[in-house]
């Protein structure tokens, strides 16, 4: 029994549990939770007579398991389809995040927040696209204030780009091959972001002193250089040297397009990841979002270092990226989580179908083809997806006792469905039938956040009806401009990096 000086705590339990991806599915398992810390676990018979003044919530019907961790995200929000910026190519896609409209960055941050509680995720990666680079030091604070007001947990990385703003390599060449009437716009378009080098730095300082938690793990302060071909080596350096001595992390978007590859081998004549290691750019404390076009050499260096990778499939098939070779990943042993980067299949945000999608692209054609289990993508989006994302030492993704209290209650019998035959693996219904739809519970940080499916902490329906008024009266001339740009613009992109097609310096297969 519990201290009579400590809080009292609470017992969960299920008819079936999942503590931990590696370990076998328990019958009728319970945990006593306090102070926001799993203080005890056990058969459910045996806790409720260590504890039985302890109040209860669970169920002979539900299946009982850690929260889930978004290792990629943006936090948008909001579906960009919606917002009139289709799906494409990414090097023009990028282009119409500039013509989304300005909103309430707290306002996006709640609902963000509630639409990934509502799905299991209990913390998740954010890295922070402005709605100008301008304004990036008033969206940060907001931001965070947004998902603290949702009750999740967040690792928070603001961007930065210092080159290749409109295309990676050939500026010069790009302009020539121009219309002279476009040429002015491609160059508004190759403009350096307004915040300088330093102000960036002093701003994930600031942050940093305020907000980083490393007790609590509500909120982690990172930094982010962008993406490998629109950061110089100096700034890439500069973040390592800014995280490694806070004990904090580095997130970059890295070889999530062919074009990117090829961007290195033009550049340096090596891979991406044979440069970044060569400048002494890879190790534990790195996280590398995408890694759809890596080399098999790139596979060793990643281990030996120890970086980590941040697989998000649905965004790499919406925006024509291709399939990351998460076997071979596997195979290695990399540390691996899985996001969603804003960009689900079916504009959601449901993690656990993000989950499905990457267990099924994981096991790829041919007989000779290795097979990933369900288990192995578990743990992706739980203990290794929150190593991934806010390092090994947290606590997250697993339900043993001294972990933090982050868990989910799924009604399992919906999942099941009409029967589940007794040698049916729990795992592979988990990833092949729940949604979001099953998600009734959730705990976040030793809070009960989400309730019979609604969240407690905010009202969604009033959330939604506010940002559909505010972008009811948004005004649309900026927007008109921008998108008249952009139509000049694209076919040029396009036409540019088709003639790259052509070569063959790294693998050409369709990923």
């Amino acid at each position: 029994m519990h201290n009579a000086d400590t809080p009292p705590g609470q017992i969960v339990w299920a008819g079936l549990a999942l503590t931990a991806a590696t370990e076998p599915v328990r019958s009728n398992y319970a945990l006593y939770v306090q102070e926001g810390r799993i203080a005890d676990a056990g058969a459910y018979h045996e806790l409720t007579a260590r504890y039985p003044a302890a109040p209860q919530v669970g169920g002979a019907h539900l299946l009982l398991m850690p929260g889930l961790v978004n290792s990629h995200d943006h936090g948008r929000g909001l579906s960009g389809v919606a917002l009139g910026v289709p799906d494409d190519l990414l090097e023009i896609w990028l282009l119409g995040l500039a013509t989304l409209p300005t909103l309430d960055p707290r306002l996006l941050a709640q609902l963000e927040g509630v639409l990934l509680l509502r799905s299991g995720v209990t913390a998740t990666a954010h890295s922070h696209n402005p709605a100008t680079w301008a304004n990036l030091p008033a969206e940060c604070e907001p931001t965070l204030a947004g998902y603290r007001d949702a009750g999740i947990r967040v690792a928070f990385h603001p961007p930065y780009v210092d080159q290749n703003s409109l295309i990676y390599t050939g500026q010069a060449e790009f302009l020539a091959s121009l219309p002279p009437s476009l040429r002015p716009i491609a160059e508004s378009w190759m403009q350096p972001p307004p915040l300088s080098r330093e102000d960036y730095f002093t701003l994930c300082t600031q942050l940093y002193n305020r907000f980083h938690d490393p007790l609590h793990h509500t909120v982690h302060i990172q930094i982010s250089p962008a993406g490998g071909p629109w950061c110089s080596d100096e700034l890439m350096l500069a973040a390592r040297d800014w995280a490694v001595p806070r004990r904090t992390r580095v997130q970059i978007h890295l070889l999530e397009t062919r074009y990117q590859a090829l961007y290195a081998r033009r550049r340096w004549g090596s891979s991406f990841v044979a440069h970044l290691d060569s400048l002494g750019l890879l190790g534990p404390w790195l996280t590398l979002a995408h890694m759809v076009w890596s080399d098999p050499d790139d596979v060793e260096r990643l281990r030996a270092a120890k970086t980590a990778v941040a697989h998000n499939p649905s965004s790499n098939l919406r925006l024509r990226s291709g399939v990351a070779p998460i076997a071979a990943y596997l195979a290695a042993g990399l540390p691996l989580g899985i996001g969603m980067d804003g960009y689900t299949l079916d504009d959601d945000q449901d993690y656990l179908r993000e989950l499905r999608l990457a267990w099924t692209l994981a096991n790829r054609p041919g007989a000779s083809s290795p097979t990933v289990p369900a288990s192995a993508i578990l743990q992706m989006g739980l203990a290794g997806g929150a190593a991934v994302t806010f390092g090994p030492e947290v606590p997250l993704g697993h339900l043993h006792p001294g972990a933090l209290a982050d868990l989910v209650l799924l009604d399992w019998r919906a999942v099941e469905g009409i029967w589940a035959a007794p040698n049916a693996n729990p795992l592979d219904l988990l990833l092949r039938r729940a949604s979001r739809t099953h998600v009734l519970h959730v705990l976040a940080a030793g809070r009960w956040v989400v309730r019979d499916g609604h969240a407690t902490t905010l009202d969604e329906t009033a959330l939604k009806n506010n940002l559909h008024d505010l972008l009811a009266t948004q005004p649309p001339p900026k927007t008109a401009r921008l998108q008249a740009e952009i139509a000049h613009l694209a076919p040029a992109i396009r036409h540019f990096y088709s003639t790259w097609d052509r070569e063959n310096d790294v693998n050409s297969d369709l990923r």
